[in-house]
């Protein structure tokens, strides 16, 4: 929410969001970024929807008893 605001105010275009955006990833979130085309990762609403996609699928996931 608070990234949308900072493009809000600062009238970034979904290209600009995406490279800002995607600059920031490290780790797991970098690698999602591997399962898109080059064309994709110029598209911020393609990169939300792949981070939504993943953060919904780790919920889903069953975790062992402890």
């Amino acid at each position: 929410m608070q990234f949308e605001n900072i493009a809000r105010m600062n009238n970034w275009s979904n290209e600009e969001k995406a490279c800002l955006l995607t600059s920031t990833f490290r780790d797991s979130a970098a690698a999602i970024l591997e399962n898109l085309c080059s064309t994709d990762l110029r598209d911020y609403d393609k990169i939300t929807s792949a981070l939504k996609l993943r953060l919904t699928l780790n919920r889903t996931v069953a975790w062992p008893a402890a």
